[in-house]
């Protein structure tokens, strides 16, 4: 697997904390910078969060924050699947470090624009930190190689019936970058909940492991598998829709993808926030449909997709 360099945007949540443990731990993997933006937590708790678990992957990375509301929207958070502060409520100590003083906004305009060989994005949250960006500074998304997005459903929503969670808190936000001309990989809800899974068996490989990125992974792994088996009434597998759209972006070939246009509905009142894929059969045949703008990934490789968070962290 060649060798990258990325940077992340999140909101730092459980399913956050995953993700980011995994992308620090990669061998392939080189994180620049994380830029933070307000969602799953308000964003004083999301760049301490950030903090916590860059200090738990024994990695010295940039953090840098940013948007802390929506474009236009009040805030809307989600403590009620996150706790209250974020991390599932475990009690992980305080960071001892501190966000840098460069806002994300201007690092991401900065490091597209100036990098000759410029990173691969990796977008966990509402995209408001990109959509200020490309606001700011227009010429961006010609220098933005390919962003990979934790974004949106193909037939529903977890928010809403219709919207996922970083759609639905900054729609507007989210209509700016899917507008935009830079090549997009859409990850959502439905081919993550089927493959992109890590049950007891996974969990307890972590858990086994004495480092403490691993011990953070188990904790909060351990802390899903006993809610979810709460919620079915049975054991149930672990599916972090963060932690897929990492695992993709390190090894596309784990997914199966569709070229196809993806518009993000901004004023319906039951709709807003939805992601409005166009499969219709004969849409290339239609004259109002618009071309692809987004590779939406329709499955993902449970096996493939497990052996690289091990891979990722059982590794010294």
């Amino acid at each position: 697997m060649p060798h990258q360099n990325i940077i992340i945007d999140c909101d730092t949540g459980v399913d956050d904390a995953l993700a980011l443990l995994v992308a620090l731990r990669a061998p392939s993997c080189n994180v620049l910078g994380i830029t933070c933006v307000g969602g799953n937590v308000p964003l004083s708790k999301v760049v301490r969060n950030t903090l916590v678990i860059v200090e738990h992957a024994r990695r010295d990375v940039p953090v840098h924050q940013g948007a802390a509301r929506p474009l236009l929207a009040p805030p809307i958070t989600a403590e009620y699947v996150h706790g209250s502060d974020g991390l599932g409520d475990i009690g992980f100590p305080e960071p001892q470090g501190a966000p840098t003083a460069e806002h994300a906004v201007d690092y991401l305009i900065r490091t597209f624009m100036e990098t000759p060989d410029p990173p691969l994005l990796i977008t966990l949250a509402p995209l408001t930190n990109i959509a200020l960006a490309l606001l700011k500074e227009p010429r961006l998304e010609e220098h933005i190689p390919h962003i990979v997005m934790m974004a949106g459903g193909i037939t529903g929503g977890n928010t809403t019936a219709a919207a996922e969670f970083n759609m639905f808190v900054d729609p507007e936000a989210a209509d700016i970058v899917f507008r935009s001309q830079i090549p997009k990989t859409m990850v959502s809800l439905e081919p993550i909940s089927d493959g992109a899974t890590l049950d007891e068996a996974e969990v307890a490989q972590i858990e086994a492991c004495s480092s403490p990125w691993c011990w953070a992974m188990g904790r909060l792994l351990r802390k899903n598998l006993i809610r979810l088996e709460q919620l079915a009434g049975c054991p149930h597998p672990v599916s972090p829709p963060d932690l897929a759209a990492v695992a993709v972006a390190i090894d596309p070939d784990l997914a199966i993808t569709e070229k196809r246009h993806v518009a993000i509905e901004t004023r319906g009142e039951h709709t807003r926030g939805m992601t409005l894929v166009d499969n219709r059969r004969f849409r290339h045949l239609m004259s109002n449909a618009a071309p692809p703008n987004v590779a939406v990934v329709t499955a993902i490789n449970t096996a493939r997709f497990q052996a690289l968070v091990l891979n990722a962290l059982l590794h010294d």
